[in-house]
């Protein structure tokens, strides 16, 4: 029985709160669609979609309810947010100002590996 309220709200919250919501309307896109099919006889499905969804502006006059199909508009009133997680996006970058220390470079004895240590840094020699 738990399992099946987790399963039940998860599928509630994912519905809500994610862009699932629009399957919703599937219902209003063939509705729509057969609108289209009593007024044009010759129109396929894929046309239909092409007109109401290509980037080309659709001219029937019909616009409020072509925003009613699914992933035409955005809907930001039935959208769930999280409590921790503010709702605004305003990030402001500042640059810091970049300090150079110009130290004089000073040579000593003392940095020159000894050269037992360069031989370690060889390639694989071939054995015969």
């Amino acid at each position: 029985m738990k399992k099946l309220i987790s399963i039940f709200i998860t599928f509630i919250l994912l519905i809500f709160s994610t862009e699932l919501q629009e399957l919703i309307k599937l219902p209003l896109l063939f509705q729509h669609y057969f609108e289209h099919k009593a007024i044009n006889k010759d129109i396929t499905f894929a046309t239909y979609l092409f007109d109401h969804y290509n980037s080309i502006p659709h001219t029937d006059d019909d616009q409020d309810r072509d925003n009613q199909l699914p992933f035409k508009s955005v809907d930001q009133k039935s959208v769930l947010t999280s409590p921790a997680i503010p709702t605004f996006n305003r990030f402001v970058i500042k640059s810091l100002p970049t300090i150079t220390i110009n130290r004089p470079s000073t040579y000593k004895e003392d940095d020159i590996p000894p050269a037992f240590l360069g031989s370690i840094w060889q390639p694989p020699k071939y054995l015969i």
